[in-house]
């Protein structure tokens, strides 16, 4: 780790990522499952101090090159819609300072239903915003009770139906499947009812049991009833099959999408393209360089106060490094990865990463390599944390990320 100046502004000898990323850390209310960097809000004076925080970050980032475009802006979360739109504006007025975005960018605001009224849609169309990521998690009042969701399903069928009102054309859903209590078949009730709204994507996620969130407490504790495992591989394929033919395309691991309404964004993380990311614990990637902000939104703020880089981290990643994370993001996506592309992009094939288990993989049947493509099989699909994790260079000193 290395230390970080004060007053030490992001400079760059190359034009500014495409990709940004805004983190609002702050939500009603805490979730029992939440392991995010995020907390509830409190009184307005605190999203203002925030904001105010965020907009002297961002303007502290000087491009060299002012002509280039931006194309692709995600703000996440938290809950980003807890802002107002005007709070919201300054952050985009100052992002546009920096890098003005393309025609046709990709701007993604994540939501959560109870934060959604016609005024707050209306005031995000007007902002520029063209992409809204919904944070159902579930149509079950029960489950969503259960997990400390502020909304019901009444108002999630609501607040989409007001997003489609607002003029909102590309819409996604997420939902979380392997719930205490959830069985099966409520799983595929949740994903029908999710369906016949009629979302342009859907990012579907097995519950995992964050350490520092209230679930992970009580599951090291051994106060939850967990999903059993063969349950929780059912509801995947459960997710793969109904999706598939509800004319879902299965693109990534947990996600699907109709043909054209990629997470553009995601897709740039994922092939380990560079990207700025501004707030408390947001990660920025540039030509092999890494850093990461403070995460305690406090501290953040006090830095910008203070006018102190809110670094708390920043490492140079060794080769190993860099061929570990396109080798594990590359096989998220379930196309996988283009063999020729890859060794001409990294100077080595995927398998001399960890050549022993790549091969014990094959026999196992979880990676295939058919057609110039490697990727995971169905069953390794199944099992893809594990299989990634497997493939970590023993040698690199480094955990997955």
């Amino acid at each position: 780790m290395n230390a970080v100046a004060k007053n030490d502004p992001v400079c760059y000898t190359s034009p500014v990522p495409h990709s940004f990323y805004v983190h609002i850390p702050y939500c009603r209310s805490k979730c029992r499952y939440c392991g995010f960097n995020s907390v509830p809000a409190g009184d307005n004076s605190i999203l203002e101090s925030y904001t105010r925080a965020l907009v002297a970050e961002i303007r502290s980032a000087r491009p060299v090159k002012l002509d280039t475009f931006s194309d692709t802006v995600y703000f996440g979360g938290g809950t980003p819609s807890i802002l107002s739109p005007q709070q919201l504006g300054e952050i985009l007025a100052a992002l546009r300072g920096l890098a003005p975005a393309a025609a046709g960018a990709e701007l993604t605001v994540e939501c959560n239903p109870e934060t959604l009224d016609p005024a707050q849609l209306a005031g995000l169309r007007r902002l520029g915003f063209n992409r809204l990521s919904l944070g159902v998690q579930s149509f079950d009042d029960a489950l969503l009770a259960l997990m400390g969701r502020p909304h019901d399903t009444a108002r999630a069928a609501e607040s989409f139906s007001l997003a489609r009102a607002a003029g909102f054309a590309n819409i996604g859903l997420d939902l979380i499947f392997a719930l205490p209590g959830q069985t099966l078949d409520g799983w595929r009730r949740d994903l029908d009812r999710a369906i016949a709204l009629g979302p342009e994507h859907l990012s579907l996620y097995a519950l995992t049991y964050e350490p520092n969130s209230e679930f992970g407490i009580l599951n090291a504790e051994g106060k939850i009833e967990r999903v059993p495992e063969d349950v929780e591989a059912d509801m995947y394929l459960a997710a793969i099959e109904t999706a598939a033919a509800a004319g879902y395309g299965h693109y990534e691991v947990s996600n699907f999408a109709r043909p054209g309404y990629r997470s553009r964004h995601n897709l740039n993380y994922w092939d380990c393209g560079d990207y700025l990311g501004f707030g408390a614990g947001a990660h920025s990637h540039l030509g092999g360089r890494r850093w990461a902000n403070v995460t305690d939104p406090m501290e953040y703020v006090k830095k910008a106060e203070h006018g102190e880089s809110a670094r708390g981290f920043e490492e140079t990643l060794t080769r190993g490094q860099r061929l570990f994370e396109a080798v594990l993001l590359g096989l998220r996506m379930t196309e996988g990865i283009d063999l020729a592309a890859f060794t001409a992009r990294w100077g080595a094939p995927p398998r001399s990463l960890s050549p022993e288990q790549w091969r014990r993989l094959e026999r196992g049947g979880l990676i295939v390599e058919e057609s110039g493509r490697a990727r995971l099989s169905r069953r390794g699909l199944l099992l893809a944390d594990g299989v990634l994790a497997r493939l970590a260079p023993e040698s690199d000193g480094r955990s997955s990320p």
